[in-house]
């Protein structure tokens, strides 16, 4: 009785370890053929990306942002990666916000915010478009914006304006200026960060030196300008706003 015990209890762990190394066995044959399936769902042109909108561009052209995104089509959806897109497209010089979505399974959206320009950097040569962040977005001219004119090389796209110190005072001083004395000033001509003067639509030089006590300069400017009133002048200087220097013609 006991060797039949004994023999029971022997075949009782011989089939408790056959069956666990069968569970082992179709776990591991289960979990190689998931990943099988994926890397094949993967590839398969059933879920390749088929369509990149591109929309809120003016300026940038679909290609730029499509190549700059750098998602082919045909790319799997599984692993598109398009925070990853997004930050690529706001490397873009001109690029100020972009988002990407999916539209549906096989399509996606790229949508873009251009910077604006409010300046233009001017050495003489060439002209560069600035925005109000101080970033230098591309090579032009636009009428209507003031121009800056500066000694040396404009900075390239995708530089800033601190890169160019005399350039970056000028923008700081237009950042400070308020609205309808911004709207009056035709052209800043920023010879050294410390040498900075306004030339108003109507002619009047205003010198206005270093970009700092910006909001005392602004109000001596108005408060000057509109004491003389339609009387001819040639140049007012405020860098020093508590005692403005008004030159008549």
């Amino acid at each position: 009785m006991i060797d039949d015990r004994i023999a029971a209890r022997r075949q009782e762990v011989r089939d408790d370890r056959r069956h666990r190394r069968l569970r082992r066995t179709v776990m591991l044959v289960t979990v190689l053929a998931v990943a099988i399936l994926v890397v094949l769902i993967e590839r398969s042109p059933l879920v390749g990306l088929e369509e990149v909108q591109v929309t809120g561009i003016d300026r940038l052209t679909d290609a730029q942002v499509r190549d700059a995104a750098d998602i082919p089509l045909g790319t799997s959806t599984l692993r598109l990666g398009l925070g990853q897109a997004v930050d690529r497209v706001t490397d873009l010089p001109l690029v100020r916000e972009a988002q990407a979505s999916r539209i549906d399974p096989l399509s996606v959206v790229i949508e873009v915010v251009e910077r604006q320009p409010v300046l233009v950097a001017d050495d003489g040569e060439r002209q560069m478009l600035i925005d109000r962040d101080g970033v230098v977005i591309a090579e032009g001219d636009l009428d209507g914006l003031p121009r800056v004119r500066i000694d040396g090389s404009v900075p390239a796209a995708g530089d800033t304006v601190r890169d160019h110190p005399a350039l970056h005072n000028a923008h700081r001083a237009w950042e400070g200026l308020s609205g309808p004395l911004r709207a009056r000033v035709e052209r800043y001509d920023a010879a050294a960060p410390d040498d900075l003067a306004l030339v108003l639509e109507d002619g009047i030089e205003v010198r206005f030196g270093r970009a700092e006590r910006v909001a005392e300069k602004v109000r001596a400017l108005g408060a000057v300008l509109e004491d003389v009133g339609s009387t001819p002048i040639t140049r007012i200087d405020v860098r020093a706003p508590g005692a403005p220097v008004v030159v008549a013609e």
